[in-house]
């Protein structure tokens, strides 16, 4: 059942991320946030399980990885029409770099984070929650693209549902 749901949740952060909601077609924005607030919830003793055998950081390649992972990101946050004027006057190269330090920090790695919280880097984006999830689907398309398996994709998912409200405040 729980492989089920991750699946669900994994399905529908990729169409949201490529496919316009239409009203009565998807659940609500806030209905999606509740089920993967749910889903992370209902995995939090698996994930936590797994990281005590092999960190996250070692299970998503390490560092150089991990900077990939941060790159293809950036690019279909850049290509996305519901984000990428986000990155408008913002360098790539920098933004997956910084990136890449803070999930390394955050995963198990020894790279130290140095950039600015959260709340700083984001609060004048204005996201949303439909950016929010719009995002999530970049990333989970990312990560399915460089072959990461879906422990590791739910894992990231539930790091970035945790932070959800350090990015958007509308």
């Amino acid at each position: 059942m729980t492989r089920l749901i991750h699946t669900l949740m994994l399905a529908l952060l990729l169409a949201m991320s490529v496919t316009p909601v239409m009203a009565g077609d998807n659940p609500s924005v806030d209905q999606q946030l509740d089920d993967l607030t749910l889903m992370c919830d209902h995995s939090a003793k698996a994930r936590s399980d797994r990281h005590a055998q092999k960190s996250l950081h070692d299970r998503l390649g390490g560092y150089e990885a991990i900077h990939e992972l941060t790159r293809e990101i950036v690019r279909l946050h850049s290509i996305n029409p519901e984000i990428k004027h986000t990155l408008d006057h913002v360098d790539h190269a920098q933004l997956a770099k910084h990136v890449a330090d803070f999930v390394a920090a955050g995963t198990g790695g020894t790279t130290a984070y140095t950039g600015r919280s959260m709340p700083d880097a984001h609060a004048h984006l204005a996201l949303t929650n439909a950016h929010f999830l719009s995002a999530g689907g970049d990333v989970a398309k990312a990560m399915q693209t460089l072959g990461h398996g879906q422990d590791e994709i739910d894992e990231i998912l539930c790091i970035l549902v945790s932070l959800k409200d350090q990015v958007v405040f509308n």
